[in-house]
């Protein structure tokens, strides 16, 4: 069952009241008590000074005689100690078994008048407890006397159970009187209840209509002044609260926004580990998808050497930044605590860094060896003919050859400007038709009376315009040629076949009927300096840029570049350029 205002009200009415009447049960019990008792207790007194002067006077032959006599006269029980705590009269009891009575001097009543050495023959001492032998509540008073000279200890035990009996009766009227009031107090506590709770009751149903979002509708105002005042504080709290929740979801937004569009991936950890926040770029470096609430760590982050990074971040224990491989991602990592507990880690992607610092080494390492290759020959054959005279066909063998290898370097140099110039941005490729069969025959023409001596036929078949820079193409022609003529025997054929392609694309293929390239090495035949057959390629020439040079131009003007070889059948080179 639903609680509702006015219930609470009404029970804390009867809650009150109720703690009233108990209190007034309790006081005037515990009053009527010590009252009681204290008049008791005189009673018990007064007893003990009658019994005292019975003592003093008696004529009886034994204590425990004696002890039967006082209590046949005063109505209770009495007990007749030595100083010693010896039992020597009890008037309850049989003579023969005052033998087996333990001592009394440790009573707490007998006890206090010894304490002195019972010198004060006027002191009385009083205890409160459940009687051993009769188990009802006694107040037991005891006082030192004189029996034929001998001093004694007189005590008395008085049952309280009429005390008791007095204070259950009172207790009863007062309860029944209080229970009337209360039945009265009820019914008007229930009525006020009722009165205040209706303003309440629709403070609560706004309440409940804030806490949904519902901040337009206000409080009306009631005539109660308290309730007016807290009905005008609700209606600013809302508005307030309309506002703030208005600019933290902005704030929030933003927020998002803003480590959305880093370059960097966050990854924000809670104290326990779990994920808190990541932004779009860590989440497309890890390929973790989104997810909602909190998930664990381990949970979302499969790499156990990342897991153990973001962990140890967690104890402060990542000092600086720390670099590590993720798949095939080169990923710096940088992490920080939080203040309020927890760590942020940024995610930084370097594998284009190391893939250029590799390219970078390679290219190096490429041409180093290209360059060094013929200039050492030159210089060998530059040194014979300085020191020696040898004849004149060697002579013109040695000169022959020298101007080999300086065309071979300055090929190599133009190579390497004209690569670096794509690479950079260097060079802007134009826009313009172009026929693409015109070009490939002037490529031809181009490529020197080294194909022509060993008797290379070109075909040419099919025919578009595209648009292109026409001494881009014209260059890509002449690398694709020169490589097919130095990969092919004499008398080989050369074609080139221009159709058009899909997407107001043109498809150009330049084939040949030469050595062909291995499977293994056709993903990698348009890297910078790259041999299938580094002895092969030194005995024909080249410099192991041209198809590199090819794959830019063709980029830069727009299209795609492939390759598909047969090895010992021949290859052909695919490349697709826009359709004017």
């Amino acid at each position: 069952m639903r609680l509702r205002i006015h219930h609470v009200l009404f029970a804390g009415f009867a809650g009150v009241v109720g703690l009233l009447v108990g209190l007034t049960l309790a006081l005037v019990g515990s009053g009527l008590t010590r009252e009681l008792k204290a008049t008791f207790r005189a009673d018990v007194e007064r007893q003990l000074a009658l019994g005292a002067a019975l003592v003093e006077r008696s004529v009886e032959s034994s204590p425990d005689a004696l002890a039967r006599m006082i209590a046949a006269r005063v109505g209770y029980r009495v007990t007749i100690i030595d100083t010693t705590g010896a039992v020597l009269g009890e008037s309850h009891l049989e003579p023969r078994l005052l033998g087996d009575i333990e001592s009394h001097a440790e009573r707490p009543e007998v006890a206090s008048v010894l304490e002195d050495g019972g010198r004060a023959g006027d002191r009385t001492g009083f205890a409160e407890r459940a009687s051993a032998t009769v188990g009802s509540p006694l107040l037991y008073g005891a006082r030192m006397t004189r029996f034929g000279g001998t001093p004694m200890v007189l005590r008395i035990a008085a049952p309280q159970t009429e005390v008791e009996r007095a204070v259950e009766r009172v207790q009863r009227t007062v309860g029944a009187a209080g229970l009337l009031a209360m039945a009265v107090a009820l019914v008007a506590a229930y009525l006020l209840a009722r009165l205040l709770a209706r303003p309440l009751v629709g403070l609560a149903e706004h309440a409940r209509g804030l806490a949904r979002g519902g901040f337009t509708a206000p409080v009306p105002l009631g005539r109660v002044g308290e309730l007016r005042d807290v009905a005008v504080a609700f209606n600013r709290l809302g508005e307030e609260l309309r506002q703030r929740l208005s600019e933290l979801g902005t704030e929030r937004d933003d927020m998002q926004t803003l480590i959305d569009c880093m370059a960097e991936g966050v990854i924000a950890l809670t104290e326990d580990g779990r994920l808190l926040r990541t932004n779009r770029t860590a989440r497309a470096l890890l390929r973790i998808p989104e997810t909602s609430g909190r998930p664990p760590l381990g949970a979302v982050v499969r790499n156990p050497e990342l897991r153990a990074a973001l962990e140890a971040s967690l104890r402060g224990a990542v000092a600086g930044s720390r670099e590590i491989e993720i798949v095939d991602r080169h990923l710096l990592l940088s992490s920080g605590r939080l203040d309020r507990g927890g760590s942020v880690t940024t995610l930084l992607d370097i594998t284009e860094l190391r893939r250029l610092e590799s390219v970078r080494r390679d290219f190096v390492a490429n041409a180093s060896h290209e360059l060094k290759t013929p200039l050492t020959s030159i210089r060998g054959f530059a040194e014979a003919l300085v020191e020696e005279e040898p004849p004149e066909e060697m002579r013109r063998r040695f000169v022959t050859a020298i101007l080999r290898h300086t065309v071979r370097l300055q090929r190599l140099v133009d190579d390497l400007l004209d690569l670096s110039r794509l690479e950079s941005g260097g060079w802007a490729a134009g826009a313009e038709p172009v026929d693409v069969a015109s070009v490939a025959r002037d490529a031809w023409t181009w490529t020197g009376a080294g194909a022509v001596e060993r008797r290379f036929a070109l075909t040419v078949t099919g025919d578009a315009t595209v648009i292109a820079d026409p001494r881009g193409l014209l260059q890509i022609f002449r690398n694709l040629m020169e490589n097919a003529v130095r990969h092919t025997r004499d008398g080989g054929h050369v074609g080139v076949a221009v159709r058009p392609g899909p997407e107001r694309f043109v498809t150009v293929e330049v084939t040949d009927d030469g050595e062909g390239i291995p499977g293994r090495a056709l993903p990698r035949i348009f890297e910078r300096f790259y041999r299938t057959d580094a002895s092969r390629v030194r005995d024909v020439g080249g410099t192991g840029l041209g198809l590199a040079i090819v794959k830019h131009l063709v980029v830069a003007m727009g299209g795609e570049v492939t390759a598909e070889s047969t090895l010992g059948k021949g290859t052909t080179i695919r490349f697709t350029l826009p359709a004017a």
